[in-house]
C-alpha cells in the first residue's frame, strides 16, 4: 500500500512537503520553507523523511516549495532530485539568495541558527539534480512506481506530478493555473485520476463575475495611465521571480501598443536575474511569447538600492521592485516611504498580499489611511494604493469545476491552504461529489493514496 504523509507542520500554506512511502520506498514532492516564520519552525517534519529515501520530485521554484531542498540532501545523500531545466534554473540562484538573507538576520537581528544552510551547501546540493522532461514517464531504481510531469501553468518550469501505482493514477498539482497569464499558458489538463492532492490557495476567495485576468489587465494599466497624466509615479511591489516577469512583459507589450507611455522600468537585481533565467529557457517550457526576451527587448532599467538614500521619485516611472511582501529591509519596502506623502503616486499591488505582512497591511488601510511603518509612529498615507489580481493560481470556481468534472476523483486530499479555504472546497466537494472521499491530511500521519477496497 501507498501511504502519503503531509510533512508541513500545520494545515496553511507553509512548508510544502509530502512523503510517498510503499514498503522500503520513498519518495518526497517538494521541500519548502514556511513563508512567515523563521528558523528551524519553518522547515517540513524532516525527522519523518526516511534514512533511505530515494527521490525528491520538485514542483517549481518557489520558496515554499524548494526553501528546504539543500538540508534535505544534505541529510539523505543517496536520494535523486527530478525537476524540469526551468525549475533547476531558477532555483539555484533563489537558493543562494536565500542564504544572503538568512546571513543578513544572522547579522543584524542576532539569529544564532542562521543560516541554516551555507552557499557551499547550495553548490553541493545543485550537483544531485537531474532534469526531467513534461510528459515521459520516469522511475526510481526498482521502487514500485512510475511519475509523469505535466506542464502546471504557474510560473516557468512548474508541473504536476502524476504518480502511477498499485494500477492507479495520482496527481499532485503543486501550485496550477487553469488560465493563460502573460509569458504562461494554462496547464496541461492530463484527464481523470483516483486520486487528486489538490492546492487550495485561494479557497476563501471568491472571483468576482466580469472580473477576469483581461479586465485586471486593463484596470492596472488605466491606473498607470492616470498616474502619469496627474505627474505621478508607480510602484509595484513583486516578487523577483514569476510576478516581475509576467508583469514586465504586461507592460511590454502595453507599451508597444499605445495603451501606456514609453516609461522606463526599474526591476531589482535578483529580479534581472530571474528575468534572465526566462529569456534564457524562453523555448525550453511551455510559454507564450517564446521568442520574447525580455531584458534587450522591454529594457528595463536595474534600479541599485544605494540609491535610495538621495532617490528623487520621477514623474512617468515604474517602479517593479522586490519584495511582493514589502518585508523590512527590501527595496519595495523602503522606497514606498517616498510614495507615502506623494497624492500624485501610485502603490499598485499586482499579487498575493499575506494579511499580516506589510503589503497587506497596507493593502487593507488604503489612502488617506495611518500607518506604523516599522518605526512605531504613525505615517500617513496620501498616495493611491489599490489592487489588481493578476493571479498564477488557479481560482476557486476554476479549480472547483476542473475537479468535478475532468479529474473526477474517488478521493481529493486537500493541501497548501489556510483553515477557510481547504473547509470552503471540503464542502463544496461534498455538495458537488457526494461520494467522494474529502481528506484533509493531519501533518506527520500517514493516510493511503488511494481509496481501499474492501
Amino acid at each position: 500500500m501507498v501511504t502519503f504523509t503531509n510533512l508541513t507542520r500545520a494545515p496553511e500554506i507553509g512548508a510544502n512537503s509530502y512523503l510517498l512511502k510503499s514498503g522500503e520506498h520513498s519518495v518526497l514532492l517538494d521541500a519548502g520553507m514556511h513563508p512567515r516564520l523563521d528558523g528551524w519552525e519553518a522547515t517540513p517534519l524532516m525527522d519523518q523523511i526516511p534514512e533511505d529515501l530515494g527521490a525528491i520530485l520538485v514542483s517549481h521554484a518557489h520558496h515554499d516549495h524548494i526553501g528546504s531542498l539543500p538540508l534535505v540532501t544534505a541529510a539523505h545523500l543517496g536520494a535523486k532530485v527530478l525537476m524540469t531545466s526551468g525549475t533547476a534554473a531558477l532555483t539555484e540562484p533563489l537558493l543562494h539568495n536565500s542564504v544572503n538573507v538568512m546571513t543578513r538576520q544572522r547579522r543584524e537581528l542576532g539569529r544564532t541558527d542562521y543560516p541554516l544552510y551555507t552557499h557551499r551547501g547550495v553548490d553541493d546540493s545543485a550537483v544531485t539534480w537531474e532534469i526531467a522532461n513534461l510528459n515521459r514517464p520516469f522511475r526510481i531504481e526498482d521502487a514500485p512506481w512510475e511519475f509523469v510531469f505535466h506542464d502546471a501553468g504557474h510560473v516557468l518550469g512548474s508541473v504536476m506530478t502524476e504518480i502511477r501505482a498499485e494500477g492507479r493514477r495520482a496527481l499532485y498539482t503543486g501550485d496550477l493555473n487553469l488560465q493563460r497569464q502573460t509569458l504562461m499558458l494554462p496547464c496541461q489538463r492530463p484527464g481523470a485520476f483516483d486520486t487528486l492532492i489538490m492546492e487550495t490557495t485561494r479557497g476563501a476567495q471568491p472571483a468576482i463575475p466580469g472580473q477576469d485576468r483581461t479586465f485586471f489587465e486593463e484596470s492596472l494599466l488605466a491606473g498607470i495611465r492616470n498616474t502619469f497624466e496627474r505627474g505621478g509615479a508607480v510602484l509595484l511591489p513583486v516578487f523577483a521571480m514569476g510576478k516581475t516577469q509576467e508583469v514586465l512583459a504586461l507592460l511590454h507589450h502595453a507599451r508597444l501598443e499605445g495603451k501606456i507611455p514609453k516609461a522606463p522600468i526599474y526591476i531589482g537585481g535578483l529580479g534581472r536575474v530571474m528575468t534572465e533565467v526566462y529569456d534564457r529557457q524562453r523555448s525550453l517550457n511551455p510559454r507564450q511569447h517564446a521568442n520574447l526576451r525580455l531584458i534587450p527587448e522591454a529594457q528595463p532599467e536595474t534600479f541599485d538600492p544605494r540609491r535610495l538614500p538621495q532617490l528623487r521619485l520621477r514623474a512617468g516611472h515604474i517602479y517593479l521592485l522586490s519584495s511582493g511582501m514589502m518585508t523590512p529591509q527590501t527595496t519595495s519596502h523602503t522606497i514606498a516611504r517616498l510614495f507615502f506623502p506623494r497624492e500624485h503616486d501610485s502603490i499598485f499591488f499586482v499579487g498575493y498580499t499575506e494579511p499580516s505582512s506589510p503589503a497587506g497591511i497596507l493593502r487593507e488601510a488604503g489612502q488617506g489611511s495611518l500607518i506604523d511603518w516599522g518605526d512605531n509612529r504613525e505615517v500617513p498615507i496620501r498616495c493611491e494604493v489599490r489592487y489588481f489580481d493578476l493571479t498564477a493560481h488557479a481560482t476557486r470556481e476554476d479549480l472547483l469545476q476542473w475537479t468535478c468534472q475532468e479529474v473526477q476523483p474517488s478521493r481529493v486530499m486537500l493541501v497548501h491552504g489556510d483553515p477557510e479555504a481547504q473547509a470552503w472546497f471540503a464542502q463544496q466537494f461534498a455538495q458537488n461529489r457526494p461520494g467522494m472521499q474529502i481528506i484533509q491530511p493531519p501533518p506527520g500521519q500517514p493516510v493511503p493514496l488511494f481509496t481501499q477496497t474492501p
